[in-house]
């Protein structure tokens, strides 16, 4: 019996609004909050890894030169969504079916700005791929990364507009799952605004 092929559709494709700029691109710990959150990806037993981006150049900004080449740069390719920009749900449901086009078992939803995700954490994340679904969680929070069978797919497909997966899992069509609980809340944490960006960088200076 093969081992069911996973792919990560690691979500950059958002206008950091709340950001002012580009927040996949800030530096960290002398690389990139994007390039820190798919280097744990691309470390990860993922099979591939989807980098769903506005346009076909974006990415450039905040991908750095190690993992646009060997041994990384087979193990992701870039996916271009057109409608990025009418929320994330567009960008979940365009990456999903690339991954299904790629004859993905399923998917792992992964967020570009979440730089602290540990790769044990994702694996074990991984190795739930036997459920329906399996979602993150910090003290009864649920959160990416999250994985969806390819059961699930059709259900994830129709998500529009700033429509996230979580709402799917409060939906109750996708069945049973399991919860995986992070060993710490700041695994989890995304980025999102200059004031938690300086946070980080003072802690981490």
């Amino acid at each position: 019996m093969r081992s069911p092929y996973l792919v990560g559709v690691f979500l950059a494709a958002g206008n950091s609004k709340r950001m002012g700029q580009n927040k996949l691109a800030l530096p960290l710990k002398e690389e990139t909050i994007g390039s820190l959150s798919l280097k744990t990806a691309l470390l990860s037993r993922l099979d591939h890894v989807l980098v769903v981006e506005r346009t076909k150049h974006a990415s450039l900004e905040w991908i750095g030169s190690p993992y646009q080449a060997p041994p990384f740069q087979k193990r992701w390719s870039l996916h271009v969504c057109p409608d990025a920009e009418k929320g994330q749900g567009h960008s979940i449901s365009s990456g999903v079916r690339k991954a299904e086009s790629m004859g993905a078992d399923g998917v792992v939803i992964l967020l570009a700005d979440q730089p602290f995700l540990t790769v044990d954490h994702l694996n074990a994340l991984v190795a739930l791929a036997p459920e329906s679904f399996a979602v993150s969680s910090f003290l009864g929070a649920f959160t990416p990364p999250i994985y969806f069978s390819s059961a699930c797919f059709p259900y994830i497909k129709g998500l529009k507009g700033d429509e996230g997966a979580r709402r799917l899992l409060k939906s109750g069509k996708l069945g049973a799952g399991a919860v995986l609980e992070a060993k710490g809340s700041g695994e989890l944490e995304d980025i999102d605004t200059p004031e938690e960006y300086d946070m980080v960088r003072r802690v981490m200076a």
